[in-house]
């Protein structure tokens, strides 16, 4: 029987799964990918947000700082609960207030203001303070006596003409507090128009050793000052410098400080704490410089070296005290004027690509 062709069987070719099951998992593999990236970038522009947020001072969500209720809390240590003590000067902290006491005041005041009118257009810092910037300038005493050597010390180091690496100048007022500060700056030093890239703000020792405020109003004291001026300034940094030692009594035969320099130490928490972590604001205090430590654990004593009379800073201690003052503003200048360069670049760049095409500048 003849054969006939080899049978051939078939086979029905069944799928292969295993490339499409790969190409499915390397496919939800890379969409997972996808919403981690996008995840992880959310997070971080959130975070950058909430970073520059959290800088922003909103000063009306500290009213009760800035503001305390002299009626219904003691508005000096000495002063006793429901009676007003004569020896309480403390101030209301946010209102203006001359000091009328001696003519001399008013006279120094108008000095400050024709000096302030008169100042460098490049200004790098003005220091606005009390008595220790007003003894930087060269002076004591509202202008009636000289700061042995600090006018040429100031010169060499705080102005460009003279060898200083900055350009500054120094406004002070001896005794002043810090409603005696807004005083002046509502009443000439603000209409000056001062544009520095950085304001140096020293206030609250005479608030708290002359004026015999409590710790919350010394406080109050500063910060509005600072508010003052940090919501006219809006291109500025602003440094502000701690409580300097003093002696509770200037006429006491020893160098120790008393009580009154650990509320001085308190107050200098409470304003690092507030200004810590806040845009275009940097706490800096030099007063340790000025002390020693006795065998005695804790107990501090001015350095007669450095401040005499037991206020007052020595030529020397001043020298001390500028140098380390310099150093910390140009730490602060470097890093204020690479963020500079850096928004120019961004607003050249932005400038570019805003022009149309073919257009040069």
């Amino acid at each position: 029987r003849p054969r006939g062709p080899p049978k051939r069987s078939f086979r029905i070719a069944m799928p292969n799964r295993r490339p499409h099951q790969s190409s499915k998992q390397a496919w939800t593999l890379s969409r997972m990918m996808k919403y981690f990236a996008l995840m992880l970038m959310s997070s971080s522009m959130t975070f950058v947000l909430l970073r520059k947020e959290s800088k922003t001072v909103h000063w009306t969500e500290y009213q009760n700082i800035l503001e305390p209720d002299g009626t219904k809390e003691k508005r000096c240590y000495e002063q006793s609960p429901g009676t007003q003590d004569k020896r309480c000067t403390c101030s209301d902290p946010n209102k203006e207030v001359a000091n009328t006491t001696t003519a001399l005041w008013m006279s120094h005041h108008r000095n400050m203001v024709q000096f302030a009118q008169h100042a460098p257009e490049d200004l790098d810092v003005v220091f606005f303070g009390d008595g220790m910037i007003e003894q930087l300038s060269g002076t004591r005493g509202l202008g009636a006596l000289p700061a042995e050597g600090m006018e040429e010390y100031f010169e060499k180091t705080f102005t460009r003409k003279g060898g200083g690496q900055l350009n500054a100048i120094a406004l002070g007022s001896s005794g002043d507090t810090g409603p005696n500060l807004l005083w002046h700056w509502e009443n000439g030093i603000k209409q000056a128009n001062l544009k520095p890239k950085i304001w140096f703000l020293m206030v609250g020792g005479n608030d708290l050793f002359v004026s015999k405020c409590t710790d919350r109003f010394v406080l109050a004291n500063i910060l509005n000052v600072l508010k003052r001026i940090y919501e006219s300034q809006p291109d500025a940094e602003f440094i502000v410098h701690g409580i300097m030692p003093r002696k509770d009594n200037p006429d006491a035969k020893s160098e120790a400080l008393g009580h009154l320099w650990n509320r001085a130490q308190d107050i200098n928490l409470l304003t690092r704490k507030f200004m810590k972590h806040k845009a275009r604001m940097t706490f800096v205090n030099a007063g340790p410089k000025f002390t020693t430590e006795s065998g005695n654990k804790g107990r501090r004593f001015l350095d007669p070296k450095l401040i005499k009379d037991g206020i007052n800073p020595t030529s020397q201690g001043m020298k001390v005290w500028g140098d380390y003052i310099e150093k910390k503003i140009r730490e602060i200048m470097h890093g204020f004027d690479k963020s500079r360069l850096k928004q120019k670049h961004k607003q050249e760049n932005q400038n570019k690509r805003n022009k149309p095409n073919g257009q040069s500048g």
